[in-house]
């Protein structure tokens, strides 16, 4: 079996040399790990997918793909190294053995509050998966720690494989030097980066509302939560002009609510809190994802509330909430003015007040004029 460790880049893979081996293990992106190398990163990876005598990665390969096959009888394997986050390392695996070739992604933690929020995501994943089975989040494989030495050094890196979605690429806010105005540019290191068409953008951020309130569970009022565009959680493919988003991940499933009160949860008021933080949250990004707060035009209020709608419509149909769910909804929505719209936001900026302040100034500047468009779209939105 030939082994493979590669660099992802923007002209594709590049091999990794005796050279770049012998690197130091970025930590986060701009921190080293004192003794451990890139080899030793890679040597990782590759021990984890191997693990306990390849038995989880063929049982995988069984069950998941129809692919009865041995270790033994894989060709190749290609490591690539995809990104360096702040609590995360990201890894593509590719497993050559018959037909096409299967891909995989392996996440890697070596910080011990990096190990806790990927041993707690890999347990949301699994439970949305087995709860759900929805197709928007990355299905969990198996996950477990690997243990290195390198010197005097010895860590433990923990790590899960999951499935991998092809072609799908972060994509953020940015400034279109053509005509001035802020689109969605989407990241494809492979193509090259593009601006998505208007349409394009109002489907991306239909569907990103689309997939949250399909998450959403009304009886406990859990929810995927946190999430944020500048972190890229929502990734998308245009293919044949068709939009798909995918979610990376979910780090939390769990209810908000108790922000707000102690007693027990109005299931009514807990959904429309989650719908109006939608239509705050969705408008908020980073330029070029690092930049300063982006706040989204217009048309995000529609594509979110359509979005919203659309879900719990598909929700009714396999009996998670009422036939009439939605349209009492919609009517409850219609009814309140201006000011009980703003009450109602008013109590949400508690929420912003304990995450990001830049955020919370982004919402308290533009608050007026997305209150307006809102009253005015739940007047208008159609079943």
């Amino acid at each position: 079996m030939l082994v493979e460790y590669l660099f992802s880049t923007s002209e594709g893979d590049l091999p990794v040399g005796q050279a770049e081996l012998a690197l130091p293990f970025k930590i986060t992106p701009n921190q080293n790990h004192p003794s451990l190398t890139l080899k030793d990163y890679f040597d990782a990876v590759k021990a984890f997918i191997f693990k306990d005598q390849g038995k989880p990665l063929e049982n995988v390969l069984k069950k998941n793909f129809d692919l009865p096959i041995r270790s033994e009888d894989i060709r190749k394997v290609r490591i690539r190294s995809e990104k360096h986050g702040v609590l995360y390392h990201l890894i593509s695996v590719e497993i050559l053995s018959q037909g096409s070739p299967v891909k995989f992604s392996v996440s890697t933690a070596i910080s011990k509050k990096g190990k806790e929020w990927l041993n707690h995501e890999f347990d949301v994943l699994n439970l949305l998966y087995r709860h759900l089975q929805l197709p928007y989040l990355p299905r969990p494989y198996f996950s477990g720690e690997v243990h290195c030495n390198s010197g005097n050094s010895k860590e433990t890196l923990s790590m899960i494989l999951s499935e991998w979605f092809e072609d799908y690429h972060e994509w953020h806010f940015a400034r279109d030097s053509d005509d001035g105005t802020h689109k969605i540019c989407i990241w494809d290191s492979l193509h090259g980066n593009r601006f998505a068409s208007q349409e394009q953008s109002f489907s991306i951020l239909k569907q990103i509302s689309r997939i949250l309130t399909l998450y959403y569970e009304p009886a406990t009022t859990r929810q995927i939560y946190p999430w944020h565009h500048a972190a890229g959680d929502f990734i998308v493919k245009i293919a044949n002009n068709v939009v798909d988003v995918k979610l990376t991940t979910a780090r939390k499933y769990e209810s908000f609510m108790g922000v707000f009160s102690t007693e027990t949860v109005n299931p009514v008021i807990a959904i429309i809190y989650f719908f109006m933080n939608l239509t705050i949250r969705i408008r908020l990004d980073r330029l070029d994802g690092v930049g300063e707060i982006y706040w989204a035009d217009d048309f995000s209020v529609v594509a979110i509330t359509a979005g919203f709608f659309d879900a719990l419509n598909s929700m009714a149909k396999t009996n998670r909430v009422p036939v009439d769910y939605a349209e009492n909804l919609q009517s409850l929505l219609k009814s309140f003015d201006l000011d009980e719209l703003k009450k109602l936001f008013d109590s949400l900026l508690i929420l912003y007040l304990k995450e990001d302040p830049e955020d919370l100034e982004a919402i308290r500047i533009n608050l007026k004029t997305h209150l307006t468009l809102l009253h005015q779209t739940l007047q208008e939105v159609s079943l």
